[in-house]
C-alpha cells in the first residue's frame, strides 16, 4: 500500500542556512569554548596583539591595548577597595565612553554583576534597575536623571565618571571644567558622591588578588531592551560569562569565510553600553580580533555622518533611520558632482530598525555607486541571545530579493537554530508568516525582577521572540514586526498595524508611514491612525486619502478602518535612534479623513 501521508518540512531540522557558512564550519561549531570570565577572554585576545594595533581612539586621542588593560585592573582594584565582591551588584549609567568598559570589564574580572538602565528610560521605569546594587557609576551631567534613586541608603557610593577623562587636551579641560561645575553642588552636599579621581585616591591602594574564579550560571551583566516589553516597559535581560563567550563561535566561522575582521580594521561605536548588540559587534568583536574601535558617545545624525565621511570605518551598526539619512546625503552630494569613495565598506550593518525592501535597494545601488564592495549589511537579534540571531552577509549577491514587504535580515548565525511556530506551537513551514523561535547556547539567564532572578519562559530550550517572520527556502529570515503591535477587527481576527503601514507605502506619494493604534494600552475601543511621511511634491488631500481608504479596503477584515491620517515632516527618533513609536499612540488631535468627497478634522 503507498504511503500518502503528507510530510511536513521543518526548516530546523533541515538547517539550509549552513549552506552559507563554509567548510570547517561543522569542525568549530563543535569545539569546546573557553570556561573563562568574558573579561579573560578579552584580555587573553588583547594581550596576543602586543599593542600592534591601537584599541580605541575617543576624541582624537589613541588608546592602547596595554592602557585598556591597565585601567581594568586600576578600577578592578578601585572596587575591591570599596567592599566589593563575587556576587554584589553595581549599576553603571553611561554613553560610549572607554571608562564605561573599563568599569564594565573591571566588575567582570572580580565577579560583581554591571546593570546597565536603558538610558531613554523613564524615571518611573528606572526604579526597577537598581535592585541590589551597592556602588553607582553615573557620568557627570547624568546624574539628575537618577537622582532620586541614588540618595537610596543602598548606594553606598556614588562615583561620577568624566566623560572627557579619555580626550586630549584642551579639549578635555575645557569640557571637563564644565562638568565639573555641573556637578559642583552634589559633590559637595553627599559625602557618598565622588569623582573618578577621588575614587581612584580613596580606594585603589587594594593590593590583593581581583581576579574572581570562573562561574557558569553567575549573571555578569543586566541589559535592558526595548525590543521585548511586559507591561510596556523594558525588561532586564541576565547573560552569563559563559553565555557571552560563547557567541564568538558564530563570529569565528563568519570571519573563516569571508574575512570581514582583521587587525587593523576599524570600528565605528557610537551606542552605549546597555545596548548588548553594539556591547558585542562594535566593542567585544574588535579587540579580539586586532580592530582599532572609534568611539563616539554623541549618537545623531549629523555626528554619524561626520564620522562616516572623517574615519572611514570598516564596521559600524546603527538603525535604518541613520543609514536612510546618510545616504539622503550622499544622495545630494552626487547630484553637486562631488565624489564620494566608500571602499571602506566591510560591515556596515543596519540592526535595531529595518526600512523597506525599495529604500535598502536605493542604498545598496548608492553604495556601489560610491564603490563600495558591499551594500548594507542587514541584521536581526534580540538582548535574550545576547546579539545577533541572523546576518545578511551576501556580498557576492548584488540584486537581493525584493517580493516581499519586508527586507531579509538574512540567514541564521553560526550555532543557532531558528523556526517559524504558529500560535499553536507547530512549526510551519517555508515562505510562512509566524513567531520566530530561536534555540541557542548564548541565550539569557532569565530576567532580573525585584532584585532577584526570574527564569524565562521556555520550552525545550526555545526563546519566543514576539517577532511575526517567515523564512524562504534559503533559510533567509524576513521580520515583519512585533506581533503585540496589532488589534482586534470587528470579527475577532488579528490585525497587524506593520501590515497595513507596509501597504501603504506602496502608494506612489507616500514617502514613509508609521501606524498606530491611539491609547494602545487600552483593551477595547482602540483607534487606529497613520502617520505619513509624504513623497516630494505630494499633497496630503482628498484624493490621496480616499484612494489610499480604497486599497486598504480590499486587505483589512469587513468593519475594520482606520480611523485617520496625519502628516508628518519627520518620525521622532529615539535615544538610540530608533523611530520612536510609541510616543505617537498619544497623539490624540491633527487627524484628517476622506468622508463625501471632503476632508474632515478628526480628534480622539
Amino acid at each position: 500500500m503507498k504511503n500518502t501521508e503528507k510530510i511536513i518540512v521543518k526548516p530546523s531540522q533541515e538547517k539550509v542556512w549552513q549552506k552559507y557558512y563554509g567548510d570547517g564550519a561543522a569542525e568549530i561549531l563543535e569545539e569546546a569554548m573557553p570556561e573563562q570570565t568574558l573579561w579573560k577572554f578579552i584580555s587573553t585576545a588583547i594581550k596576543a596583539d602586543n599593542n600592534q594595533h591601537d584599541a580605541m581612539v575617543y576624541f582624537g586621542r589613541h588608546i592602547k591595548r596595554s592602557t585598556v588593560l591597565a585601567k581594568v585592573e586600576k578600577w578592578a582594584r578601585v572596587m575591591k577597595g570599596m567592599g566589593l565582591g563575587v556576587g554584589d551588584q553595581i549599576l553603571l549609567f553611561s554613553p560610549a565612553a572607554p571608562e564605561s568598559y573599563y568599569v564594565l570589564f573591571a566588575a567582570d574580572s572580580i565577579g560583581v554583576t554591571t546593570i546597565m538602565p536603558n538610558m531613554s528610560a523613564s524615571s518611573e521605569a528606572l526604579k526597577k534597575y537598581y535592585a541590589q546594587a551597592k556602588v553607582a557609576f553615573v557620568f557627570d551631567g547624568m546624574e539628575g536623571l537618577l537622582s532620586k534613586i541614588l540618595k537610596k541608603p543602598q548606594f553606598e557610593y556614588v562615583v561620577l565618571m568624566d566623560v572627557t577623562a579619555s580626550m586630549r587636551a584642551p579639549l578635555k579641560h575645557i569640557l571637563g571644567l564644565a562638568n565639573w561645575v555641573k556637578t559642583h553642588e552634589v559633590r559637595n552636599r553627599h559625602t557618598k558622591y565622588m569623582t573618578m579621581r577621588q575614587a581612584i585616591a580613596r580606594f585603589g591602594k587594594y593590593e590583593g588578588p581581583t581576579e574572581a574564579p570562573f562561574q557558569k550560571d553567575r549573571v555578569a551583566m543586566v541589559f535592558s531592551t526595548g525590543g521585548t516589553t511586559k507591561a510596556g516597559e523594558a525588561k532586564l535581560i541576565c547573560m552569563t560569562d559563559k553565555a557571552m563567550v560563547e557567541m564568538f563561535r558564530g563570529m569565528k566561522i563568519m570571519n573563516m569565510r569571508h574575512r570581514v575582521l582583521a587587525p587593523g580594521y576599524t570600528s565605528l561605536c557610537q551606542l552605549p553600553p546597555f545596548v548588548c548588540t553594539g556591547l558585542f559587534v562594535l566593542v567585544l568583536v574588535p579587540l579580539v580580533y586586532g580592530m582599532t574601535i572609534h568611539m563616539e558617545p554623541r549618537l545623531n545624525q549629523d555626528t554619524f555622518n561626520k564620522c562616516l565621511k572623517k574615519i572611514r570605518p570598516n564596521m559600524t551598526l546603527v538603525p535604518g533611520p541613520l543609514w536612510a539619512g546618510f545616504f539622503r546625503n550622499i544622495e545630494q552630494q552626487l547630484a553637486k558632482g562631488k565624489k564620494v569613495d566608500l571602499s571602506h565598506f566591510v560591515l556596515p550593518i543596519m540592526g535595531g530598525e529595518g526600512c523597506t525592501p525599495e529604500k535598502l535597494a536605493w542604498m545598496d545601488a548608492l553604495a556601489r555607486k560610491c564603490n563600495a564592495n558591499t551594500g548594507i549589511v542587514s541584521g536581526y537579534g534580540m538582548s535574550e541571545v545576547f546579539s545577533v540571531i541572523t546576518v545578511d552577509y551576501r556580498p557576492d549577491v548584488l540584486d537581493k530579493r525584493n517580493d516581499k514587504l519586508a527586507i531579509s535580515v538574512g540567514y541564521p548565525y553560526p550555532g543557532f537554530t531558528v523556526g517559524i511556530f504558529d500560535k499553536d506551537g507547530n512549526e510551519l513551514g517555508y515562505n510562512q508568516r509566524g513567531e520566530l523561535w530561536v534555540n541557542t547556547p548564548t541565550r539569557l539567564a532569565g530576567y532580573l525582577e525585584n532584585g532577584k532572578l526570574s527564569h524565562c519562559t521556555k520550552e525545550d530550550d526555545w526563546i519566543h521572540t514576539g517577532d511575526l517572520c517567515e523564512m524562504d527556502e534559503n533559510g533567509l529570515v524576513y521580520v515583519y514586526g512585533r506581533i503585540g503591535k496589532s488589534v482586534k477587527a470587528p470579527d475577532d481576527t488579528p490585525v497587524y498595524l506593520f501590515d497595513i503601514a507596509n501597504r501603504l507605502r506602496q502608494d506612489k506619494d507616500v514617502k514613509e508611514s508609521l501606524v498606530t493604534a491611539i491609547d494602545s494600552d487600552k483593551a477595547t475601543n482602540q483607534r487606529v491612525v497613520a502617520h505619513l511621511i509624504l513623497e516630494e511634491g505630494a499633497q496630503m488631500n482628498y484624493e490621496l486619502l480616499k484612494r489610499l481608504d480604497d486599497d486598504l479596503a480590499t486587505i483589512l477584515p469587513k468593519g475594520f478602518e482606520l480611523k485617520g491620517y496625519k502628516q508628518q515632516e519627520e518620525f521622532k527618533m529615539s535615544f538610540i535612534c530608533k523611530t520612536n513609536s510609541s510616543y505617537y499612540g498619544t497623539e490624540h488631535d491633527g487627524y484628517q479623513k476622506p468622508v463625501d468627497g471632503k476632508l474632515e478634522a478628526v480628534s480622539f
